[in-house]
């Protein structure tokens, strides 16, 4: 199972979510930041270095970034994005969220994103070869994998993943691409000597439109193989998602494993965390700039669903 949506659509409550229940099986963060273990590991998971080492960066990562705080859960333990797994092959934003290259994001729009997905893949195989090893890796056992960068590539992840079911997620862009920017801010600040705020959000509004608008024809060409899931139900009423996503792939959600679900919601409230604030004008946008970008996107997911 692949999740992929805009950013800011609830993937990565989603994600975690559906992480919790048996049988679901994610990288983690421990795991995505340091694929392979100390040679002499004995793949006893409660000697694993890599944790503690995941441990410390992430509040390395907090002390330099204390706004993260309010928008995106780094922790140590937790799912985290299959872009860490691949970032390594150079194809993907995670080197536009460092800063930004003009001359690299041209290239990125048409670039061939398969060496991407052929690294994931290695990746995660690599993963289920160190479960296996430390016995926490059950035949029947599915993979779920999420980031927002899928959509970038998403043929060619189609492509590498032939089985693979893919739950679009989706909600209004006008909400979800300023949420972004101000994420990427954050990221930038480190690295950036300036305020790169209206850089960040014409090239984000523009690469995401751009992958957007290629998306209905890869799903018209893949019949049977996209569930589609909008925010404002992921919020509201989890169940009938979780219920939704293990019907898609014909397999039975257990109460055990709504329970596990549950147990993690109950457990990260969003409010609990600090609000995130934001507006479209301090990245250079406007909701007409975000209307005519995602024209057709959000004529066939947000305004008929909002009528």
């Amino acid at each position: 199972m692949i999740i992929a949506g805009l950013p800011r659509t609830g993937t990565t409550m989603l994600y975690r979510m559906l992480a919790a229940a048996e049988g679901v099986c994610t990288p983690k963060f421990y795991e995505v930041t340091n694929l392979a273990p100390a040679f002499d590991w004995d793949f006893d998971p409660v000697t694993d270095a890599r944790i503690p080492a995941a441990e410390v960066r992430v509040a390395g990562m907090m002390a330099a970034m204390p706004e993260l705080a309010s928008i995106y859960p780094f922790e140590a333990m937790a799912p985290e994005e299959s872009i860490f797994l691949y970032y390594g092959s150079f194809v993907s934003t995670h080197e536009q969220s460092s800063a930004l290259v003009p001359s690299y994001n041209d290239w990125f729009a048409t670039a061939d994103k398969t060496p991407a997905y052929r690294y994931l893949k290695l990746a995660v195989q690599f993963l289920q070869w160190q479960r296996r090893r430390a016995g926490t890796h059950r035949d029947g056992n599915r993979w779920l994998l999420k980031t927002p960068d899928h959509l970038h590539g998403l043929q060619e992840l189609l492509d590498v993943f032939p089985g693979a079911n893919i739950i679009q997620t989706h909600r209004d862009p006008i909400q979800t691409i300023p949420s972004i920017c101000s994420f990427i801010r954050v990221l930038h600040a480190p690295t950036v000597a300036r305020d790169d705020a209206k850089d960040i959000g014409d090239a984000w509004s523009t690469m995401f439109a751009h992958s957007m608008n290629k998306v209905p024809a890869i799903r018209a060409a893949s019949p049977g193989r996209f569930l589609d899931i909008w925010y404002r139900d992921t919020v509201a009423d989890p169940r009938k998602v979780a219920e939704a996503v293990f019907d898609f792939i014909d397999q039975p959600l257990t109460q055990a494993g709504w329970n596990e679900m549950q147990k993690w919601r109950d457990a990260n409230k969003r409010e609990e965390r600090p609000a995130h604030s934001y507006t479209l004008e301090e990245f250079g946008l406007s909701e007409a700039r975000i209307r005519d970008d995602f024209a057709a996107y959000r004529a066939d997911y947000i305004e008929q669903v909002v009528a």
